[in-house]
């Protein structure tokens, strides 16, 4: 009898177990298609944009103009945001951070343009691309992938106030032949990889991006980067600007650089030699007593010497640089030096030793810096 039962309520409770189940199947089903729906959709957008970021963190301490000073700094806070919808077109704008002399932070852009890029690789051009907005100007972004220590303070000829990194305007430009191979890439630079060079140039507001524009003037710039041994020793370069224009003021005074520069980079080391003459600035504010732009002339060395077994880095660094102006501006001596360690690929440490001196008796500028970039995606 009890089995009787036992099997009358196993009969009777399957159908009711059955039709439990088929309707959580249900309920799940019905369910399903919606996330479903809605996931991709989400993905498919986020997948089109690409954050990074960018960030100068320093503490130093020194001298400059005979006062003592000691202070935390942020010399670069940039967040990138970059839209991928299709291959040939990535529009990207980039926000930064500045300190205004009364000690309040503002948000400032750095870039904002679109970039326009045809994915072609050929002998003779791969990659060429065209942005139009806030832009990058042709040298800087070249100069600063084999210099990768824009922490430490600007580059050569940035730091004698010939011109900034950006623009408004258009940027023209893309690699000479094919890219070369992954080894090279890999363990020496992936960075403007044609295999005999790369070139950029544009026409420009001329103020930077920084200032109005206060004429209406437009400023040519270009870049040319040839590897003439490309197939055999790539890493060898010979680099030349010229920039072609009226400084940025009313009285448009004359603005010509001539920059060449030779760099050879290897696994283990960087060596860069850059020579820049011309007249006049950017900002159209070096003139002599008529009015008429000054004369300049400079060099600078660098080197990196790579410890990979150690995640390291040594750097040094000389500059010289003389405006043809009397009773001021005097020739100015820079030697720089640091040690990095690199904790996660571009993300690193730099303790760094600069010095300037001066022809005349302007007093010497000397600091004792420890940096922190903090860059991501880290590669």
């Amino acid at each position: 009898m009890l089995a009787a039962l036992l099997t009358g309520y196993g009969i009777t409770s399957s159908p009711v177990r059955a039709q439990e189940t088929e309707r959580k199947v249900e309920e799940k089903t019905d369910d399903t298609p919606e996330k479903e729906a809605d996931s991709p959709a989400w993905k498919e957008v986020w997948d089109m944009v690409k954050v990074g970021t960018q960030w100068y963190i320093s503490y130093g301490w020194g001298e400059d103009a005979g006062a003592p000073y000691n202070r935390t700094h942020i010399g670069r806070g940039y967040v990138n945001i970059k839209l991928v919808p299709v291959e040939w077109f990535t529009p990207r704008v980039t926000i930064d951070t500045h300190q205004e002399d009364e000690g309040d932070w503002k948000i400032r852009l750095k870039y904002l343009y679109g970039k326009f890029r045809w994915p072609l690789e050929t002998s003779i051009i791969t990659n060429p691309y065209l942005e139009f907005g806030i832009v990058h100007t042709p040298w800087f972004d070249f100069e600063e992938h084999i210099n990768w220590y824009r922490m430490q303070g600007t580059m050569f000829i940035e730091r004698n106030g010939l011109l900034n990194s950006a623009d408004l305007g258009l940027t023209l430009g893309g690699l000479i032949g094919t890219k070369l191979d992954k080894e090279y890439r890999d363990k020496v630079n992936p960075k403007y990889p044609g295999k005999y060079g790369s070139f950029a140039l544009g026409m420009y507001n001329g103020g930077g991006c920084h200032a109005k524009e206060n004429n209406q003037n437009k400023v040519f710039q270009s870049r040319l980067s040839v590897r003439p041994l490309g197939f055999v020793l790539p890493g060898l370069q010979f680099s030349y600007l010229l920039i072609y224009g009226k400084g940025n003021s009313a009285e448009e005074p004359a603005w010509l650089v001539h920059t060449a520069m030779a760099s050879y980079e290897h696994e283990y080391f960087v060596i860069t030699g850059q020579y820049a003459a011309g007249q006049g600035n950017q900002k159209g504010d070096m003139l002599d007593a008529s009015g008429a732009a000054l004369d300049f002339q400079g060099f600078s060395v660098f080197a990196e010497i790579k410890l990979p077994w150690i995640k390291s880095t040594l750097i040094g660094r000389y500059d010289w640089f003389d405006w043809d102006k009397d009773g001021g501006d005097p020739t100015a001596t820079r030697i720089i030096g640091g040690f990095a360690f690199h904790f996660l690929k571009h993300n690193f440490v730099l303790l760094s030793y600069d010095r300037v001196s001066y022809a005349d008796d302007t007093p010497e500028a000397w600091e004792v810096k420890l940096s922190l970039q903090v860059k991501y995606p880290p590669k």
